[in-house]
Order: C-alpha cells, then structure tokens, then sequence
C-alpha cells in the first residue's frame, strides 16, 4: 500500500498552491477577516460527523483493517463542536444576522454554496464506491485526510495561531488544538498491504475521485472569499417566488407486469401499515388542548432536511448527468419536480412564524439540525436513501426508490392536511406545501419487467425507507407532545 501512501501525497502536495492559500497567507486582509469563510466551509465540517459515523465506520469491525479505520473516525466525529465554538467565538451570528429560515436557505438552496454541498454528497456516497472493501476504503480516507492536515488546516491554522497571538481570541476547530487532537492514522496498518494489481487501479481511481472533489471545494471557498468576504457583504436569501397553485394530478393506475406485482403489494401494505402510525392518529383526535397550527409548528421544523435536503441527494445521488434512456429521463424529470416543492415548505415555515417562535440564529440552526441526537435518525435517513440510490444504478431501482419516498411523503402529506386546513379555515393563512396541494405525476414503469434481483433490491428499500419514516414520526409524537422545541 506504500506506493498508494506516496501516490496520494504527491497529488495532495500538488495542491498546495491553490489561490485560496495565496489569500490566507496574504497581510491584505485582516487576520480575523480572514477566517470569515466559516458559512461556506459549514457543510463540510458538520456534516462531517455524520461521514465518520455512518459511512467510514463498520458497524461491526471484522479485521484490524476495518478497526483501523474505526479508531480514527470516534475522534474526528468530534470536531463538529469545534467549529460551532469557532463560529460563536468570531461573532458569526451577527456579522450574518440570519434567522433559521436564512440558515436554512443557506444549508441546502444557496447557490454560492451548491458545489460545497454537491461534493459533500459524494462523501455520503463512499461506501457504495468502494463497495465496503477496507483497503479501497483507505484510499478515500487517506486523502481527505491528508487534505485536511496537509493543506487546509496547516495554511488556515497559521492564520489562527497569528490572531491568537495579535488578540488572545483562540480558535479550536482551525487553531492548533484541531491539529493536535488528531489521533493517530491508520497509516500504520494499511502500509505493509500488498496490493494486487485490481485494487491498486481502483485505490488511485478513488483517489482521483477524492482528490477532485476537494480542488472543487477549494475553488469553491474561493469564489466565496471573493463574492462575500472581501466585499464585506454576506450572503442573503433571495426572495421567495410566489406560489404557483396549479397541482399536478397523478396518473391513474396502470397495468403492473407481473413480475412487479409483489413489489406494488408490498408498497401498499407498508403505505397502509404507515398510515396508521400513532403519530397521525394524534393528528386527528389531539382534541382542543393543542389547535391545529401549534401542532404544525410543534413538529415541522424536524422535518426541514428531509424536505429542503432532497434537492442536493436528488441532483447528485438520483438524477443521471447524462440521460441515454426513457427511464433514466423518467427518473431525472420525476425528482426535478418533487425537489420544486422545497419552497412551498419554506414560505409555509414563514407563515407558520416559525423563524420568531423558535428563535435561532445560525450558529443555534447548526447544532439543532448537525449535532442533535433528536435529528440523529433524519441524518442517518439521509446517509442511506444516498447509498441506496447510488449504490443502484439501474434507472429501475431508482424509479422503485423514488415511488416509496412519495408515496410515504403523500401519506405524510395526507396527515399534515388535516391540520393545514383547520388552520386555513380559520384565517387568512395559506399552507399550500402542508395542504398537498404539490403533488407531482409519476412515471408509467410498472408495465416494465423486473429481474428478481431487482425485486429483491426494491423489496429491501420499500422496508428501510418505510422503517425509518416510522422512526421519524416516533420522533414527531415524542417532540409535540413534550413541545421539546418549547413553541409558547
């Protein structure tokens, strides 16, 4: 593995000269100023931790390469609050002035931001490219390591260790405490590995791949460095379209080839089994004690990476860069129009008030929705419908996935319309997202054949994908019943 440990040096080393560490190491700007790239590196940092947890990790280490690679991600899952304590030291909050709502934006529609958040899904994605094997495994994790220490923190730690010393305001995720907790690598356990000829190929292909996805984010902090941190102006959302009401009515039900039949019946035994899920059950008999908008307001804002989120998986883990076949035009036009529907749930967020209930700034956005372990099953959530989409590439799989996600959100949907329309009913309010009024046809492809492979496939995602849902609606209940989020 020796020769992998070198061939990855020399491609990070390269790097070295990139024109954003031109600009850090440059006395033209301030030294504080110059850690202002904090919202755009945010992506990256937090949602690291969901990386080392549930994609690097095996759950259950077979061999000391495996645990080799465990040992390190337990340490840098941690550094997650590292950066949000870098965050609040340097005032981020009001110098942004964002509320949620803004934070929001910024997480997962702000276009400045997008080709961040489209490399940082290709992180979520390891496991289905290197197919679980530990030494391709390496390769992925050896370079964004060596990125991270070799490049990034060493030039922006030397920015930090320089204020510290000009001012006494220390930094802990880019100040030499990151670079010190480090633990040791699996270098060690990985280097005396002979590779054959086939996994060397695929390591440096891995590498390429990794080493790419980093000089984009490079090149994407530094176009944010020029747009907003040396022009002084921070980023802010644009302005909400205005709703369009026009709703698109699903197809009718047509003829199943039989080979799909069993998946159909499964979906509607799961989609009948979820909609009797105590959660909705409340919904509907809650009684006066709670009116319909406090319910709404008690438990949508968990739901806001689920919905505004499926934007960045569906482009980059669905959707095909280069559409050859029906189907895959199918599943491409499929997730462009369910994604569309992230606004509708941002405008009715902002009916809701639900920017002055909850009253978060980023920095307390960041740790609700990265670091609390009540949104610890929609990150997982989201790790996996990546890996299943990507790990099946066959427009038929995606199809099937795409179904189960919308047809579990229509139940979701069913449920949040209950309350949505008492509270239109008793006001000017309009909930167009939480009422349903989005629904988005979907494709004819269960006339299609299916190989049982496939159905087998399918057959697995229809149970996780309905298995997780069913946990975030535990979560649901549990959260408006306590009212956790503390809605007066």
């Amino acid at each position: 593995m020796k020769d992998i440990l070198n061939y990855v040096e020399e491609k990070v080393a390269a790097l070295d000269d990139h024109p954003l560490f031109g600009w850090l190491a440059s006395d033209e700007t301030p030294l504080k100023e110059r850690l202002m790239i904090l919202p755009t590196v945010a992506t990256v940092a937090m949602g690291f931790r969901d990386v080392n947890k549930w994609v690097l990790r095996y759950p259950n280490a077979a061999n000391d390469l495996e645990r080799g690679i465990n040992i390190h991600t337990f340490e840098d899952q941690t550094h997650s609050r590292l950066f949000l304590e870098d965050w609040r030291r340097l005032g981020l909050d009001r110098r942004l002035g964002w509320d949620a709502s803004d934070t929001l934006w910024w997480l997962f529609q702000a276009e400045v931001n997008e080709v961040i958040r489209d490399k940082c899904l290709y992180f979520l994605s390891i496991a289905a490219a290197d197919g679980g094997d530990p030494l391709l495994r390496f390769a992925h994790a050896e370079v964004g390591e060596l990125c991270a220490r070799e490049l990034f923190f060493k030039h922006i730690s030397a920015v930090a260790g320089q204020l510290a010393e000009r001012t006494g305001l220390t930094m802990l995720y880019f100040g030499a405490h990151h670079i010190e907790a480090e633990g040791e690598g699996a270098e060690g356990v990985f280097e005396s590995v002979v590779l054959d000829d086939a996994h060397r190929e695929r390591a440096r292909e891995l590498a390429d791949v990794m080493i790419g996805v980093f000089s984009e984010i490079l090149d994407a902090i530094h176009g944010y460095v020029l747009k907003h941190v040396v022009t002084g102006i921070p980023p802010r959302p644009r302005a909400l379209e205005p709703a369009v009401h026009a709703v698109s009515v699903p197809a009718g039900r047509s003829a199943v080839h039989p080979t799909q039949e069993p998946l159909a019946e499964l979906l509607r035994e799961r989609q009948a089994r979820h909609a009797t899920h105590p959660f909705y059950t409340w919904i509907r008999h809650r009684g006066d004690r709670v009116p319909a908008i406090k319910a709404l307001q008690r438990f949508l804002p968990l739901w806001a990476m689920d919905v505004m989120g499926y934007a960045d998986v569906g482009r980059n883990a669905f959707r095909y860069a280069a559409p050859s076949t029906g189907l895959e035009h199918a599943v491409n036009d499929w997730v462009a129009g369910l994604t569309a529907r992230a606004d509708g749930f941002l405008r009715d967020w902002k009916a809701l008030d639900l920017d002055e209930l909850l009253g978060w700034d980023a920095g307390d956005t960041l740790e609700f929705y990265y670091l609390s372990r009540t949104m610890d099953v929609h990150r997982h959530h989201r790790v996996v419908l990546t890996q299943l989409a990507t790990g099946h590439p066959d427009p038929m799989s995606r199809l099937w996935l795409t179904k189960v996600l919308s047809t579990a959100t229509d139940v979701f949907l069913a449920g949040t319309a209950v309350l949505a329309s008492e509270v239109e009913a008793a006001g000017e309010l309009r909930l167009d997202y939480l009422s349903g009024r989005s629904a988005v046809a979907a494709p004819e492809f269960l006339g299609e054949p299916v190989t049982p492979d496939q159905r087998d496939v399918v057959a697995g995602m229809i149970e996780t994908v309905f298995g997780f849902l069913d946990r975030q609606l535990d979560l649901s209940l549990d959260v408006a019943l306590s009212n956790e989020l503390r809605i007066p």
